[in-house]
């Protein structure tokens, strides 16, 4: 007896896993979710690729005013 209510509950468990990563796989590979997730990489893009621009301009700026200092050229 013990042993079936064991693979039971092991069957009930696996069964709830099943349908619940289903559920997901279906949700994100139906039109809208694969919308949503062209959405959130396009955000993610804009962010990172305007950050990195900012970065950069701190970064020359920085370096043009050591290279500045370095030749005299601010006198």
């Amino acid at each position: 007896m013990g042993k079936r209510l064991f693979w039971f509950a092991v069957g009930v468990g696996l069964t709830a896993v099943v349908v619940l990563k289903g559920r997901e796989y279906y949700q994100r590979y139906t039109p809208k979710g694969v919308a949503d997730q062209i959405e959130k990489s396009r955000t993610g893009l804009v962010d990172w690729v305007g950050e990195f621009i900012t970065t950069m301009g701190e970064a020359m700026d920085a370096r043009e005013g050591e290279l500045r200092e370095a030749l005299g050229l601010d006198e």
